[in-house]
């Protein structure tokens, strides 16, 4: 038989040079990339820069579930610093990792569209803008609480600043993600939202090469600052649980983009009290300055800490990580509120960070009764039941030995459901 002729693309992708079929010539994947799951050399040239290192799997499949189904190919990886700012973070014990970048968008078989068509459009940013005024989406903001900023004030702004519409765009995302029960929908929205904030903070980043924090450009900052970390957080508890070991890793990870946070924050405040967010970010000043505690959600805690045989430095270590988080159960006032629960990790210590990373049982139960206030929050997507998995996790870790220690977090998982109101 003879051989089917065909014409030879000089233009093709490697790949498809090596396999010796005919490629479709689309970056940033060709379809047979695409379909095969390859890494297309397309993208070795589509690749911006970052400065954000992300953990390798955070475009992985949802939490519970087996290997990815998704149609996406695996992405190159890309050497990165640890912080949204070029500055030094605050936790050595953190290794330097790398960025798995998915370029968002769906294929565009051969032949339907010029990928160098202008005025294509891309029907998922705009199923995903559109989402961002829905009441699915707004679900977690509380109008009733001081440090509420209605999504509608990040869209406003986001439409004037690119890297956060991007952002805005991911956590659009990131929430249908959660929506769904079917594992392609969940893999395509989540890498989209991994995708999406990527490209947010590599455009951040480019439009502010030194971080200079401006009367004009300082509430972009702000927002764009804030969303990268509760995204960040929101990811990591319902994508991270393949064990409790990888979730430690990306939280304990995560933490140092939280120091980068930070930063933007400090320098975006004193600028900000004049603009239109100001009346909002009081309850964050008062959280940070940290009043004193009041409540006894954490005196058993404190009890057996002061009881246990460990070393004196570990001591006032797990003391001070207690009482801050006391002071956040003081200001949560028995339900669970995303500034709150932002706020106790800013302030986790690079010493607690370091116990927790080598899986200290006392860094495990202080982080299981962190968990209380996340499970307390589920009625919210941005958390879900990733408190339940961390309280049974550690549980499960730790064993009957310590069950005395966890009576707190396991008894709050016997709570009834409480929605706001």
């Amino acid at each position: 038989m003879s051989r089917r002729p065909h014409r030879k693309s000089r233009n093709g992708c490697l790949q498809c040079k090596k396999r010796h079929i005919r490629c479709d010539g689309f970056a940033p994947i060709c379809a047979n990339c695409r379909g095969a799951e390859l890494e297309c050399s397309y993208l070795r040239n589509h690749t911006p820069p970052m400065l954000l290192a992300l953990p390798n799997n955070r475009a992985d499949v949802h939490a519970t579930s087996p290997s990815s189904t998704s149609n996406d190919s695996p992405a190159p990886s890309i050497s990165s610093s640890d912080s949204i700012t070029t500055g030094q973070n605050g936790v050595s014990s953190v290794p330097s990792t790398t960025v798995p970048f998915l370029e968002p968008g769906p294929p565009i078989q051969a032949g339907c569209m010029s990928p160098q068509d202008p005025f294509s459009i891309n029907e998922i940013h705009l199923e995903l803008f559109m989402n961002l005024s829905s009441p699915e989406f707004r679900s977690s903001e509380d109008s009733t609480q001081p440090e509420y900023i209605p999504s509608a004030v990040y869209i406003h702004h986001g439409l004037s600043t690119p890297y956060l519409i991007h952002q805005m765009l991911a956590m659009s995302a990131l929430h249908l993600s959660t929506t769904f029960t079917d594992r392609q929908k969940i893999n395509h929205y989540h890498s989209y939202a991994t995708g999406l904030q990527n490209r947010a903070l590599s455009l951040f980043n480019q439009a502010n090469p030194v971080l200079e924090v401006t009367s004009s450009n300082c509430i972009h900052m702000f927002l764009f600052s804030s969303a990268v970390g509760v995204h960040l957080l929101c990811d990591t508890l319902h994508y991270q649980r393949a064990s409790l070991n990888s979730f430690i890793e990306t939280f304990t990870h995560d933490i140092n983009v939280y120091r980068g946070v930070l930063a933007v924050v400090n320098q975006c405040s004193p600028l900000l009290r004049e603009q239109e967010i100001a009346p909002h970010l009081k309850l964050s000043q008062v959280l940070l300055k940290i009043p004193d505690a009041t409540g006894s959600e954490c005196d058993d805690l404190i009890k057996l800490i002061n009881a246990s045989n460990i070393p004196e430095s570990s001591r006032e270590v797990y003391l001070k990580t207690s009482t801050d988080l006391q002071r956040m159960f003081d200001s949560a006032q028995g339900k669970s509120r995303v500034a709150v629960l932002f706020t106790w990790v800013i302030l986790l210590s690079p010493d607690y960070v370091a116990l927790l990373r080598l899986g200290e049982p006392e860094a495990l139960v202080v982080l299981a009764f962190y968990a209380v206030l996340l499970h307390r929050g589920r009625y919210m997507w941005l958390i879900g039941d990733g408190g339940r998995f961390l309280i049974e996790a550690i549980s499960e870790r730790l064993g009957e030995s310590w069950r005395g220690w966890l009576r707190f977090p396991i008894e709050a998982l016997q709570e009834q459901d409480v929605l706001s109101s």
